[in-house]
């Protein structure tokens, strides 16, 4: 096979792991208002049930990622993906709350396991210019999964009941591990000689210290947004008077937002740098947030539109953040440092869900993601500032 074949088939290989992870996390959220309703749930029930996924996430990515350094890629990436799909049958035949939020951790603790092993991977792949945006562009692939997640739930959920929505997920997975086969059995290590530092230590020394500081500032405000827009917007668009097709519609609308909001981030981040360019996705997320809690409370014919300027805004800072993070560490510490990065930033990712769940209507979605969606731009412009553009090998300038 042509090393350029090679290089793409590894790319969509990592890149179904991602659509897989997202679909399965998502097809949960549109399931909820059957749950809610059969189960007799309230929204402090349904909080901790949403965050377990993203505990289980938090685990994935601190203690089961790291591995992949040490036991091979390979193994890992296809292992979760294994695990998923077992977890998500478990979960159609979970008789209550404790069941289902145990099979939903097993689900988030494999996606965190993949998902920065084939982050990791695609970063080496190709020249070394469009590392950065091939890296944002394979993680549109979970956004696809939100998507698919929404389409296949308005489809399925009316038809056969709120579980069957999770089906399909298990069946992603399966083709996951499969192709999982083509991937390397170890990331590649970078041409220089790096001395060899192991855990968490290595993300703190004198010449990262404040980058993985801020990016570990930065995850969790990102995540916060995404998640708690992703998973409570269908409940919060049905209390406000939304049909739930027409719930689905606008959730689907924030994820479509999410998936193009690659195109301005590569754009951007091959002009003015990575940095700059996520402070610019942060403004994005602040106007539609904005324009999305004055929607919720007056049914605005600019809801959609609010819908989709704020999914551009986050979901392009999600791929954006995560593609700088990968290209400020070196590649012998790369499964590491995204490992811990989004692993650090599941706490926005279970709080959010968390601090919206406290509230009543729009009140709750602009108080709670005032702060986070500040960060988004705030932080990357001390990034900037302090390391400037950033090259594909690492490590940042003294």
């Amino acid at each position: 096979m042509r090393p350029h074949h090679r290089e793409h088939l590894i790319t969509l290989s990592c890149a179904s792991v991602l659509f897989t992870a997202g679909y399965a996390l998502q097809a949960f959220a549109f399931s909820m208002p059957g749950l809610v309703r059969d189960w007799n749930l309230d929204a402090q029930a349904v909080g901790p049930l949403l965050a377990s996924a993203m505990l289980g996430l938090m685990l994935g990515y601190l203690t089961l990622s790291p591995l992949a350094e040490r036991i091979g890629v390979r193994v890992i990436v296809a292992g979760a993906m294994v695990c998923l799909s077992l977890a998500t049958l478990a979960s159609l035949a979970a008789p209550g709350v404790l069941t289902l939020a145990a099979c939903r951790g097993v689900i988030g603790a494999a996606s965190g396991a993949a998902i920065p092993a084939a982050v990791a991977i695609v970063s080496q792949q190709g020249a070394p210019r469009w590392q950065g945006a091939r890296v944002v562009a394979t993680y549109t692939a979970y956004s696809f999964g939100f998507l698919a997640a929404a389409g296949l739930s308005g489809w399925l959920i009316p038809e056969a009941g709120w579980r069957a929505a999770w089906v399909p997920g298990a069946l992603f997975a399966l083709a996951a591990a499969l192709g999982a086969l083509a991937l390397p059995r170890r990331a590649a290590r970078s041409g220089t000689r790096q001395p060899r530092i192991h855990g968490p230590r290595a993300l703190l020394d004198r010449n990262r210290r404040l980058g993985t500081l801020l990016f570990w500032i930065l995850f969790p405000a990102g995540l916060c947004l995404f998640y708690a827009l992703q998973s409570w917007l269908p409940l919060l668009a049905t209390e406000g008077g939304i049909t739930f097709s027409g719930a689905v519609a606008l959730t689907g609308i924030f994820t479509l937002g999410n998936m193009l909001g690659a195109v301005p981030m590569i754009w951007w981040a091959d002009r003015m740098g990575p940095f700059r360019a996520l402070a610019a996705m942060g403004l994005f997320s602040l106007a539609g947030l904005a324009l999305l809690v004055v929607g919720l409370d007056l049914t605005h014919p600019l809801l959609l539109a609010a819908a989709l300027l704020a999914g551009i805004g986050i979901g392009g800072s999600q791929k954006g953040m995560t593609s700088a993070a990968s290209l400020f560490y070196p590649p012998a510490m790369r499964t590491t440092g995204l490992g811990y990065a989004l692993g650090i930033g599941r706490i926005g990712a279970v709080g959010g869900p968390l601090l919206l769940g406290l509230g009543q209507g729009s009140t709750r979605l602009g108080l709670a993601l005032a702060l986070p969606v500040l960060i988004l731009v705030l932080a990357p412009l001390w990034l900037d500032r302090r390391y400037g553009r950033i090259d594909c090998d690492g490590p940042p300038p003294p």
